[in-house]
This record gives structure tokens, C-alpha cells and sequence, in this order.
């Protein structure tokens, strides 16, 4: 059963993901960690070791269509490396409950932003003459590889309006960077985040018994899944109301936060 339903979340975390431009681990976390109860840092390892799987078909494809700026991915992939993987471990020397009150609030912030999507305009379309300065874009990437890292996520939903509205890339040249930036970051977070497993402890400081081999062989299911949908979303963008789409996903996010927060709070007190 829990293959099934392993294989089901990836189709609809790919879907999603192709179909409105969002990270699959704000999918797959919460169905995890919530239907089937799973460890809230081993939900976030899986998460981060299917990321690259589906990040590098996106990348091929901006690639492809010249919506890589290359200028601003060498100024932001280091400092996201280097930010990524320190908080990839440090998130497992964290509470799992104090992890899961951040993912909490991190979804309604992604709740807020389809909501602007949907309602307003949420975007520049201009881009400032010359490329992004070395500071905006360093920013840019320290903010991304941080969240990432401690969020468990791929990041492309915080890196990619700071690069359109903080670096000025026009939304097509934004989401294209991102995702070669999410590329690279997304195997060394995930590597990271999967060999340090083992230094997890639960409230009591028991060890959780988590391991890398834990994390990869659950991802390995996953994977077919996400890359199916991911093409199935993309290929729907033409022909489903992408607005009715992001007010039900936005909904669903709405209560996996509501479910996540009250769980955390739950264990603190």
C-alpha cells in the first residue's frame, strides 16, 4: 500500500509541479509525514533525494529554449551551495517538531503566494539595464540554499521571485535560472541531508535510526512517479484553467499548514 501511494504523490507532485512552476516538496513533505506517518526529517531526505531527479528535465528544457541567464547562476550557485548544505545538516541536529512548525508557516506563505497568482499581478516584467549586481544575487542565493536546506525543498519558490523582482530577470528568465541553480544545489543538499541522517534524535534524544540507505530506497519510488507527472502537468498547462488549479492546490497547502502547525504545537507543549 504504501507503494501505491509512494508512486501516486510523485505523479501528483510532478503534475503540480509542471502544471504551475512549484517545487514537489511542498507535496511531497506534508503527504509523507502526514499519510504515512512518516519521520519529519526522513519526509524532508526523500524529498530532497527525488528533487534532483525532476529538476534536471526542467533545466534541459530553459535551457533548450535560452531562459538560462548563465551570468546570474555563477554568481548565485556558491554562495547556495555553501548556505544549502550547512543547513541541510544542521536541520538534522533540529527537533523535528520545530522543523515542522517552519514548514508549517513556510506553506502558508506558499498559500499566500498562490493567492496573489491568482488575484494579482506578482511579477516585474521589466528588466533593469546590465545584469544583477555580485550583492543581489549573493543574497539571492543565501537566502535560496538557507530555506532549501532547512525546509527540506527544492527552493524555486523563494529563489525564483527574488530573482525576478530582486535581481530585475523577467519571469520566464527567472524560473530558468532558478532551475539551473536548483539543479546543482538540490544533489548536494540532498546528499548532505541523507548522509547525516544518522545523527537524528527524536524529543527524548533517542537516536530515530535513520540512515541514507532509508531515504534513497523510498525516493527510488518516488522518482517514476514525479518525472511522469511532470511531463503529464506540462503538457496540461494549455488546456486546464491553471487558476482553478492553483486556488485547489492553495487550498490543500492551506490545510496540510493548519495540520502540520497543530502537530508541532501539539508536541511542545
Amino acid at each position: 500500500m504504501e507503494i501505491v501511494i509512494l508512486l501516486s504523490v510523485g505523479f501528483v507532485a510532478g503534475a503540480l509541479g509542471g502544471l504551475l512552476g512549484i517545487g514537489g516538496s511542498v507535496i511531497m513533505i506534508p503527504a509523507t509525514a502526514l499519510l504515512l506517518g512518516w519521520p519529519f526529517h526522513l519526509a524532508q531526505a526523500v524529498a530532497m533525494t527525488v528533487n534532483p531527479a525532476v529538476a534536471v528535465s526542467a533545466t534541459l528544457k530553459h535551457q533548450k529554449n535560452n531562459n538560462v541567464s548563465w551570468h546570474t547562476t555563477k554568481v548565485v550557485l556558491p554562495v547556495a551551495l555553501i548556505c544549502i548544505c550547512i543547513a541541510a545538516w544542521y536541520s538534522n541536529q533540529v527537533p523535528s517538531h520545530y522543523l515542522e512548525m517552519l514548514f508549517g508557516m513556510f506553506l502558508i506563505w506558499v498559500f499566500i503566494d498562490q493567492c496573489k497568482a491568482v488575484f494579482g499581478k506578482g511579477e516585474a516584467d521589466t528588466h533593469p539595464e546590465g545584469s544583477p549586481s555580485t550583492l543581489r544575487s549573493s543574497v539571492t542565493g543565501g537566502a535560496t540554499g538557507t530555506m532549501a536546506g532547512l525546509l527540506g525543498i527544492g527552493g524555486g519558490l523563494i529563489q525564483v521571485p527574488l530573482l525576478n523582482r530582486l535581481c530585475g530577470l523577467p519571469m520566464k528568465i527567472a524560473i530558468g535560472t532558478s532551475s539551473s541553480v536548483m539543479f546543482i544545489t538540490a544533489i548536494f543538499g540532498a546528499t548532505v541531508k541523507d548522509l547525516s541522517l544518522p545523527s537524528c534524535v527524536d524529543a527524548s534524544g533517542e537516536s530515530l535510526g535513520l540512515t541514507a540507505i532509508d531515504a534513497i530506497l523510498k525516493a527510488l519510488w518516488l522518482i517514476p512517479g514525479a518525472l511522469a507527472g511532470g511531463f503529464v502537468g506540462a503538457w496540461l498547462t494549455n488546456k486546464l484553467p491553471v487558476k482553478s488549479i492553483r486556488v485547489v492546490f492553495g487550498l490543500l497547502v492551506a490545510l496540510a499548514s493548519v495540520k502540520m502547525l497543530t502537530n508541532a504545537f501539539r508536541e511542545l507543549l
